[in-house]
Order: structure tokens, then sequence, then C-alpha cells
């Protein structure tokens, strides 16, 4: 058993930083946002967005713990949660997998920059940016429902609030470190995380994330078995 609490809490940030790799991965708005806008205004493009991002991703993470009443209604429905998120977590992970397979060069990275060069040039900053195209992405919420329950469930079980901040702060991170790296590969003009680097880091990441959601899974389908 593990009891460290120095452990147990490095382990809630992992698994808070891997999750929120699921969503972070795909190419999307935000993805393709943060690429048109570093190659006009550079490296700090991927950060000041991310911002922006957790701007509105704070607010629906407050409302889970406090507007739900995380200690009821969580714990009543914890088993159904933690199937769902796990069920989630490995679609999630097929579609990454998928996604990775598709992506073979920077071309297409810059393609997708071209696509939005327009529409990111509307925004007067890298942050409102983020913000816009955090709050109206439809698959915003659902990820939150589906996958971001059971995380921040997970991280009350084993350290109460302190394990919800603790995983909150290794999603925040895995999105710091992603857009980070993707903002300073593009304006630096770097190939090296393109084509079949890409794929082999989306297929290990992937292959993680399958793993913790069969441990989800698990850990809520056992009460109904």
């Amino acid at each position: 058993m593990i009891s460290s609490p120095f452990i147990i809490g490095a382990s809630l940030v992992g698994i808070g930083f891997l999750t929120g790799l699921s969503g972070a991965l795909i190419p999307g708005p935000l993805f393709a946002f943060v690429i048109s806008d570093t190659l006009k205004k550079g490296a700090l493009s991927g950060p000041l967005t991310i911002i922006g991002h957790i701007s509105v991703e704070l607010p629906v993470i407050v409302a889970l713990v406090l507007g739900l009443g995380l200690t009821s209604y969580f714990l009543q429905f914890k088993s159904l949660i933690y199937a769902i998120g796990g069920i989630a977590l490995i679609l999630m992970s097929l579609f990454i997998i998928k996604e990775a397979k598709a992506v073979k060069s920077r071309s297409r990275g810059e393609e997708i920059g071209k696509e939005v060069r327009m529409r990111g040039a509307k925004y007067n900053s890298s942050i409102f940016g983020g913000f816009l195209l955090t709050a109206f992405n439809p698959s915003f919420i659902p990820w939150w429902m589906a996958i971001g329950y059971p995380v921040l469930l997970s991280g009350f079980e084993w350290l109460a609030l302190s394990g919800i901040l603790l995983v909150s702060l290794g999603h925040f991170l895995s999105d710091f470190a992603w857009y980070s790296f993707v903002s300073f590969s593009f304006s630096r003009g770097k190939k090296f995380f393109v084509g079949r680097r890409y794929e082999l880091t989306m297929l290990v990441i992937a292959i993680f994330l399958i793993a913790l959601g069969v441990l989800f899974f698990i850990k809520g389908a056992t009460r109904y078995f």
C-alpha cells in the first residue's frame, strides 16, 4: 500500500497530467490557433493562450467541487463515474492514435495554421483567443463530464480537497507543457517533433491513457459484478 503523502501527491499530479493530455494532444481549434498565433507572435503564444484556456477551466472545476456537492454527489455515483470515465479515456486514446497516424509532417500543421490565420487575426491577444476557443468549444463540457469527473473523484478519495488541487495542477501543467512545446517548436521552425517521431510519441502516451482508462473502468464496474 502506498502511504507516503508525497508519493500519493506526485501520483495525483501525474494522473492529472496524463488525463489532461487526452484532450490537449488532439488537434482542434485551440491547437490550430496556437500555431497560427505563433507564426505571428512567437514562442510566447502557447503559454499565453493556455492562460486564457485555464481561465475557463478554473470556474468549471470550482463548480464541480462546490456547486454539485463533491462529497455527496460524487461518492454516491462514484462507480458509475469511474466506469464511464474509463470508457471515455479508452475511446479518447483510440482517437489520439488515429489522429497521430494522420499527422505525417509539419506541412499539415502549417495548413491548419493557414486555415485559421484570418480567424486568429480577429483576436486582440493570445489570452483572449485561448478563452474564446475554450469557452465555445463543443467538446469542452463533455470532456469534463466524462473524464474530468472521475479524475477529480480520484484526487478527492486520496487526499480530499488537497487531492483535487494536485490533480488540477497536473492538468494545467499538461496544457502548459504541450502548447508551450508546440509554440516553441513552430516559432523556431524545427522539424524534430513531426512525422514518425510525433506518431510514436502519441502512441506511447495513448497506451498510458488506455491503461488508466482500463483501471478506472475496472474500479467502477466491479460494483456491478
